[in-house]
């Protein structure tokens, strides 16, 4: 904790060290020594308003309300007051701010407006107030050293609020050191064929589906209307893959299928009312329809179509790529950095999209006459400056009372147009393909200060790619094509030369180069290979035989009759249960701590990452989940983790936290001395047997990135400009005026962005394992420099010793 100042470095002294500065304030705080620890790093690194909330947040009961009947609306608003961050402690901060903040504008003047404000928002409006009690009292007790909320907070900009969300996470791990966990490797190419290659951030897949089971698709449907909007729904065997609409820009996992993952959790089983087999193939008619029975079946909602699948998935159709790999789009919308929307500038899809323009224009167009809704399929109007409207082919995204915010299906823009002004689609203008084209860039991902200063992605990094690409015509190479989106090596034009927009990216520090995935490697051979067949005039279209065609249609037909007889009338029926559902890609976590990491981990399940799922496995750097509370069942097997928080998924995060914050830490290196391979965290050793004092707790880290002398460096640092905050005497925290602790916080803020957003950024490495794990004392005293705390370390009474360097050979 850093509450004693008692020092071990295998001098054998008395354990019962001196109070620190931390001591003093822990035994005048009514809460569990981590929250206390919690509060005091949220005064040094200036965010003592947040650590407080989570403080008397997790020291009564929760206020979130998950009731038996409602589990489902209570997780997601739960997930909401997330904002986007893996974090109870967040939530909780979240949930508490909004509420004061209703309550400071008069909007919960009446009970009746606060309770039904509770009842809206899943909170337990008696104990958000018992917590609202205990926040107050805190406030007062940490006042008496010194230690104030700041009268009126800064309002914060888009950088501002994501650098001080990065900062409450780095003190949320700071306060529960060593509670730290990092999550297990996923097999990504059995991951992706378990899924079927569907993709893992929209799709969930439920087992134990009875034969023909196609037939009970709106069964299948209505089971995850609590979920969210069902955009498809592929049968295969036994087995079903349900997808998600995406209902936000946000490319991560969708909550719709966090909020799947917990049916499986409820009280009710997820079951089916199916018919009698028998039954089913009397309907046959003479027909033979057993090879139906685990038939491989596609259903759109949004094309209302139930059909045989005809192509493998995973396949490339031929017919839908550009003549060539090499091709200009026109870019027309910018998601994010590294994904946008556009059209191919060719002169042929050009003179297409004229042709198809012209003849939207030259119809008689009638209003929509059915209600609006999301998704619905429509012409909207749209024009350039001083010119006439003309209509397009949309698509509306969301409803806002007399105006609908609609998606130009063959352009990739989108734009807000009055509900008056939609016309219907003719039938004869939906055969034509969407032009629009979804793109994304290949090998790249945010950098470290991209995902610090931004949700992935900072504001000058969004805006630099939309400086470089929207509105202008440029060249790409495709690479593969994963669920319906492009991805392409994006090529800049500039003054000197064709530069790839990763490059540029990269060089100034937004991103940095990634793998691909499995699944996209794999697509990229096979259009290559297809390329290839093109250009040498080997590629021979595979055209179905008629017999193949002639089964495919029968088949649909089955379907059709089998449908159309089971919707009328009521038919006997029996219950089978569903098994899931499951994600292949769901996180396994283990302990970061050697003596532990062989128990199972499992995460309550009301913790927002009971359910966390690793979108991307090919990354295969660590990433780490804080847990504030941690208990062991009675047979020592199993690990059971509250109040988690997912850190940032930031290449050499964990190594780094774990050094900023353990009391001692000996460097490990390779054998020839030329680089640090990992280190031994903990409380150090007693006398000559090389053991930890608490070795349950110590952490034998092995790094997955290049840490030298200047990054051990930057940590002592920033420990000393904490000490400086934290320390007793004549210039210690009780006697600084306020202008002085905000700079000194400023100071910490600084130092701690800097130590996380080093530039360059550190090289990935593959981990070397040290060949003593979890001994001490392994380094020769000669090659060990011991560095001096400046000015206030000679009390000794300081939370942080800082760490020896162990010697390089240069």
């Amino acid at each position: 904790i850093g509450a004693l100042s008692a020092k071990s470095d295998g001098t054998g002294q008395n354990d019962d060290g001196e109070l620190t500065f931390l001591g003093r304030v822990l035994a005048h705080l009514p809460v569990d020594l981590c929250l206390g620890k919690m509060i005091v790093l949220g005064h040094i690194f200036g965010c003592l308003d947040e650590c407080l909330i989570i403080a008397a947040s997790h020291s009564q009961k929760s206020f979130f309300a998950i009731p038996s009947m409602q589990q489902l609306a209570g997780h997601r608003s739960k997930l909401a007051f997330a904002q986007g961050a893996q974090s109870d402690s967040i939530s909780f901060v979240n949930a508490f701010k909004a509420w004061h903040s209703s309550k400071k504008k008069g909007q919960l003047r009446h009970p009746k407006d606060e309770l039904d404000w509770g009842k809206e928002n899943f909170i337990q409006i008696k104990r958000i107030k018992e917590v609202a009690e205990l926040y107050e009292d805190l406030k007062k007790r940490v006042s008496q050293f010194n230690i104030h909320v700041p009268q009126s907070p800064q309002t914060l900009d888009y950088t501002g609020a994501h650098r001080q969300k990065f900062i409450l996470q780095v003190v949320i791990a700071g306060a529960h050191y060593p509670h730290y966990f990092v999550q297990g490797e996923i097999d990504e190419d059995l991951a992706s064929r378990e899924l079927s290659g569907f993709n893992p951030r929209t799709t969930v897949m439920v087992r134990n589906l009875p034969p023909y089971s196609f037939l009970y698709y709106k069964q299948l449907q209505s089971l995850f209307r609590l979920c969210g909007q069902v955009k498809a729904i592929s049968f295969d065997s036994s087995r079903a893959y349900v997808e998600f609409y995406r209902t936000s820009q946000d490319s991560g996992v969708l909550p719709e299928v966090s909020l799947a993952l917990l049916l499986p959790q409820q009280s009710a089983p997820l079951e089916l009312s199916v018919f009698p087999i028998e039954q089913i193939e009397i309907l046959a008619e003479g027909r033979s329809i057993t090879h139906m029975k685990a038939a491989r079946v596609n259903v759109d909602f949004q094309n209302q179509t139930v059909c045989p699948v005809g192509v493998v998935s995973g396949a490339v159709d031929p017919e839908k790529l550009p003549p060539n790999h090499l091709f200009v789009v026109n870019v027309t919308e910018v998601v994010e950095v590294g994904h946008f929307w556009g059209f191919q500038a060719d002169e042929a899809s050009l003179a297409k999209q004229r042709r198809l323009t012209a003849e939207i224009n030259s119809c008689t167009l009638q209003p929509v006459t059915v209600s609006l809704y999301p998704n619905l399929l429509c012409l909207a109007p749209y024009s350039e400056t001083n010119e006439q409207n003309m209509y397009y082919r949309a698509k509306i995204l969301h409803m806002r009372g007399t105006t609908v915010e609609v998606f130009f299906l063959d352009f990739g823009n989108t734009g807000v147009v009055s509900c008056s002004g939609l016309r219907e689609l003719p039938p004869n203008l939906q055969s034509h393909p969407f032009q629009a084209q979804e793109f994304q860039v290949t090998a790249m991902r945010p950098s470290a200060q991209s995902i610090i200063l931004g949700n992935q992605w900072s504001s000058r990094a969004r805006d630099r790619f939309i400086t470089l690409v929207k509105g202008r015509s440029l060249v790409v190479s495709l690479y593969s094509i994963l669920h319906g989106v492009m991805r392409v090596q994006l090529l800049i034009d500039t003054e000197t030369s064709n530069t790839s927009a990763v490059d540029i990216l990269v060089e100034e520090e937004h991103a940095m180069k990634a793998e691909e995935s499995f699944d996209s490697k794999q697509n990229h051979e096979i259009i290559m290979s297809l390329y290839k067949d093109m250009e040498r005039g080997t590629y021979v279209p595979n055209a179905a035989s008629s017999s193949w065609n002639d089964r495919k249609r029968e088949e649909k037909e089955i379907i059709d009759d089998l449908l159309t007889h089971f919707a009328k009338g009521r038919h006997s029926k029996t219950k089978v249960n569903l098994y899931g559902p499951h994600s292949p890609n769901k996180i396994s976590f283990y302990s970061l701590s050697h003596r532990t990491s062989y128990k199972t981990v499992c995460i309550e399940r009301s913790s927002i990452n009971s359910l966390a799922l690793n979108d991307s496995p090919h990354y295969k750097h660590q990433r780490m989940l804080v847990a504030g509370s941690v208990s062991v069942n009675a047979t020592g097997t199993r690990i059971l983790l509250r109040e988690t928080t997912m850190m940032p998924d930031v290449p050499g995060l964990p190594a780094l936290l774990t050094m900023l914050f353990t009391p001692i830490m000996e460097l490990r290196t390779d054998e020839e001395r030329t680089c640090y391979t990992g280190a031994l965290c903990g409380l150090g050793w007693y006398g000559q047997k090389q053991e930890g004092i608490l070795a349950e707790h110590d952490i034998e880290l092995a790094f997955d990135v290049k840490f030298d002398v200047e990054d051990i460096t930057e940590i002592n640092a920033l420990r000393v400009a904490v000490n400086r905050l934290v320390c007793e005497g004549p210039n210690g925290t009780i006697h600084l005026g306020p202008d002085r602790i905000s700079q000194l916080q400023e100071d910490c803020r600084d130092r701690l962005i800097r130590l996380f957003t080093k530039s360059p950024p550190r090289e990935e490495g593959p981990q070397v394992f040290f060949e003593k794990p979890e001994k001490w004392n392994q380094v020769d005293p000669a090659l060990k420099m011991d560095i001096v705390e400046p000015e206030g370390g000679k009390t000794g009474r300081v939370l942080f010793q800082l760490h020896s360097v162990t010697l390089l050979n240069s």
